[in-house]
């Protein structure tokens, strides 16, 4: 199927941050990557991906464009889930032979509460959607897709088997040749990476189990699944070519350096490129390995300290104490 993926157009007041469904009014402009989409799209030949709010795109060019697609999934989260729905209304309207899914961690857990929500939504992905996504766009039957829960002709919601985490991250085609098809870089600005810069992911999930992150308990899992540093860094190499006005590269893993060998293999490696990057890390990351990640590009790290009260550290099942944050701010300084 001819296949759109879509961020559509959020509403006034409100800019994409995580994930970019993620809405934070914000005193800055605040732009993150559709990667999420970027991996589905890069598994669907001839596929598009229309990423809305940073390219200013308005409701009435979005539907113009979506209109000549067999298939438009749509990335939604709580927030703007109403509006998201509209949207999709708006398409049908225009092209009722469409087909139109959603996926995100909203519809994830509340897949048949989205379902009788919107009888435009002919189905939804939960958890990982990368290869459920592809398979519909071949023409699977939908009652054969795993991580799916769709609406059948007479109405009835049905709910397919989970899908299985992807356990080779390899396997997966890069996104930045999407980003470089489909999206203008420049658009993209968070107020602590130098502009342009471009995020992408070296694995999935986090082993932490901080009760306020989404993307562990809805998509990713508690289990690092991770890709192998040589595949990383030759993506950074070809982003690098198709890319070279970026100033900065940033690995949106929810925890980057929680396995510090695997961090210090993939830096020692762009530090043969030359690069600028960053990442995010927990306060119990050792100055031996801080000393080699800052020798070999790192920039800034984007640190996980939460509180310095340990009721509320105990409470958010963090895992840690103040004075190991103290002590990692002191390895910074």
């Amino acid at each position: 199927m001819k296949t759109l993926f879509l961020n559509p157009p959020s509403f006034k007041g409100f800019d994409g941050g995580a994930g970019s469904r993620y809405q934070a009014r914000r005193e800055i402009t605040s732009f993150w990557y559709p990667t999420w989409l970027a991996h589905a799209a890069a598994l669907v030949p001839g596929s598009r991906l229309l990423d809305c709010p940073p390219h200013r795109i308005t409701l009435e060019q979005c539907l113009q464009i979506a209109k000549d697609y067999d298939l438009v999934v749509i990335f939604t989260s709580t927030p703007t889930f109403n509006n998201d729905c509209k949207v999709a209304r708006a398409i049908k309207q225009l092209n009722p032979a469409v087909q139109i899914g959603m996926v995100g961690p909203h519809v994830t857990v509340l897949a048949e509460d989205a379902l009788k929500a919107e009888p435009a939504i002919d189905w939804v992905a939960r958890g990982e959607f990368d290869l459920t996504c592809k398979e519909v766009a071949e023409g699977v039957p939908l009652p054969q897709v795993h991580g799916l829960s769709y609406r059948t002709p007479d109405g009835q919601i049905v709910h397919n088997p989970p899908r299985a985490l992807i356990e080779d991250l390899d396997s997966l085609p890069w996104v930045v040749d999407v980003y470089k098809r489909d999206l203008d870089i420049k658009r993209y600005y968070i107020g602590y990476l130098e502009h342009p810069y471009i995020s992408i992911y070296t694995g999935r999930g986090c082993p932490a189990q901080c009760i306020f992150c989404l993307w562990p308990q809805t998509m990713t899992g508690h289990r690092y699944r991770t890709r192998s540093p040589e595949n990383v860094t030759a993506e950074i190499a070809h982003a690098k070519k198709l890319f070279p006005e970026v100033k900065e590269f940033f690995f949106d893993d929810d925890t980057f350096t929680i396995n510090q060998k695997r961090a210090c293999e993939i830096a020692r490696l762009l530090a043969q490129l030359g690069v600028t990057w960053s990442c995010s890390s927990r306060v119990t990351v050792s100055y031996e390995t801080l000393k080699v990640l800052r020798e070999c590009g790192l920039r800034c790290v984007m640190v996980g300290f939460e509180s310095g009260n340990q009721e509320i550290l105990n409470y958010d099942k963090k895992g840690d104490h103040p004075s190991t944050g103290e002590r990692f701010r002191q390895k910074l300084s």
